[in-house]
């Protein structure tokens, strides 16, 4: 019984070694935590940030137009534009079907976006100075210069046919067609810019409209693009669809599940090689046996490994709670990409602590790391078909696949819109963890032979033939 116990404070103590040696690090608390730490602060003060005012648009707007239809046509535009409506519009239209923003009023991330089109809103007080003799130019740009002009804009009469350019123009006289320059103040802020363009192309559109006896506003309504409030209707009720989070949130969760594991592997990788290359191994297995400190550093890593899917994924659960899209993540879905993460972590480093063990140098690993890249490097070619399919035969099968398991099924249970049968998640557990059990098993048989052989590294054949070794 003693001597159990004494086993168990040895595992122990490499664990707690790891731990130290790997997170209690300058290094890895600032990339790890403090990164995290900085991106949701910045993600609190953003709102702030965005609630400084952009500077107005206060001056003299010079147009050069030669038939003398456009300067009004501006002045009219600056009258009754609708520019924040229709920005409002669109945010609503975007999240429109989001999970947490059905209520406007109560949502926190509402408000947030809603600052972001407060930001990008220019106030614009202009007096248009019409101009319809283009030699006039150069005095124009003199004034520019001097700041007394905002800005000049010279339209080209082409440029209000309403007839296409004729064919075979050389490329000067056909930009006049389908261009029109804008000279700014060398103070001129990009969102300025934007408002300038917005009202010159508008007003260009409009006179163009009236010259060809169009109506402007019942032609921008036949030419308005509707949208479409998708509605999935399943045995559950009627649900919101909403294509682009169901596409990124699956492979934002496989990622999160796919960078903490394998880091957390590469770190066992290295460790490994570097004990044996300086013969602190042998020092340690004066103490302890070959499995005691495979399953030391094993359970240091997962620590190592379980930190980061913590602050990484609470930084992403935060960021959904500052969007009122906290619905997005339910609390079964993250007791499930627990499970798969346990499963993921030791099908990774286990793989990693066998191919450390058998090399001395780290670029003695790249033969050998080859094989397992491209079995990880699977799940992330899978993404595309499974998120738009969770539950097709490629989806459903892969799910069933070692080591593949912890990545699909993150996939599908995210990127599902209806809940994936609890038979395939319970096998997916079972098989996930046999393979766990059966990837121990094969670590520990390499581990124990390789950790004290020294010269020329294995192949993977050698390995194979490790395995049998008593």
């Amino acid at each position: 019984m003693n001597r159990r116990i004494g086993g168990l404070g040895k595992v122990l103590h490499i664990a707690w070694r790891e731990v130290r040696y790997t997170a209690l690090t300058p290094a890895f608390l600032l990339g790890v935590v403090g990164v995290p730490v900085a991106m949701l602060g910045l993600i609190l003060l953003y709102p702030l940030l965005l609630a400084q005012e952009s500077r107005p648009l206060v001056g003299t707007l010079a147009v050069v137009d030669a038939s003398g239809l456009v300067a009004p046509q501006v002045v009219a535009v600056l009258e009754e534009d609708d520019a924040e409506e229709a920005l409002e519009r669109e945010l609503e239209r975007t999240l429109d079907g989001l999970p947490g923003t059905g209520e406007v009023e109560n949502a926190g991330g509402l408000s947030m976006l809603q600052t972001q089109v407060e930001f990008f809103r220019t106030e614009i007080d202009l007096e248009i100075l019409a101009v319809t003799d283009p030699e006039t130019l150069p005095t124009l740009k003199d004034r520019l210069q001097r700041d007394e002009l905002v800005g000049i804009a010279v339209i080209p009469s082409e440029l209000l046919e309403t007839a296409e350019a004729p064919a075979g123009l050389e490329p000067a006289a056909r930009e006049r067609y389908e261009s029109y320059e804008l000279f700014l103040t060398r103070g001129s802020a990009p969102s300025q810019t934007r408002a300038l363009e917005r009202v010159l192309g508008r007003a260009i559109v409009e006179t163009r409209a009236e010259l060809g006896g169009v109506d402007y506003a019942r032609m921008q309504r036949i030419l308005e693009r509707p949208w479409a409030r998708s509605i999935r209707v399943s045995e559950t009720g009627e649900n919101p669809e909403n294509v682009k989070v169901r596409m990124v949130l699956p492979i934002v969760l496989m990622m999160l599940l796919w960078v903490s594991t394998l880091t957390s592997g590469n770190y066992i990788l290295t460790s490994t090689i570097e004990e044996k290359s300086n013969r602190v191994m042998e020092v340690l297995l004066s103490a302890v046996s070959p499995l005691q400190l495979m399953t030391g550093k094993l359970l240091g890593q997962s620590v190592v490994a379980g930190f980061m899917m913590v602050m990484y994924g609470g930084m992403a659960i935060l960021g959904l709670f500052a969007l009122a899209m906290a619905d997005l993540v339910s609390v079964w879905l993250i007791v499930l990409s627990l499970c798969y993460f346990v499963i993921a972590y030791f099908t990774v480093a286990s793989m990693m602590a066998a191919i450390g063990s058998a090399v001395s140098e780290l670029r003695d690993a790249q033969s050998l790391m080859g094989p397992a890249m491209m079995v990880l490097i699977v799940p992330l070619l899978l993404w595309m078909p499974i998120s738009n399919n969770p539950e097709s035969a490629l989806a459903v099968v892969s799910g069933f696949i070692p080591p593949l398991i912890p990545f699909v099924m993150i996939l599908r249970i995210a990127g599902s819109t209806e809940a994936i049968p609890a038979w395939q998640i319970a096998v997916s557990l079972g098989l996930g963890g046999l393979s766990v059990a059966g990837m121990l098993w094969m670590c520990a048989r390499i581990f124990r032979v390789g950790v004290l052989m020294q010269g020329k590294p294995p192949s993977p054949l050698e390995l194979l033939r490790w395995l049998r070794y008593r």
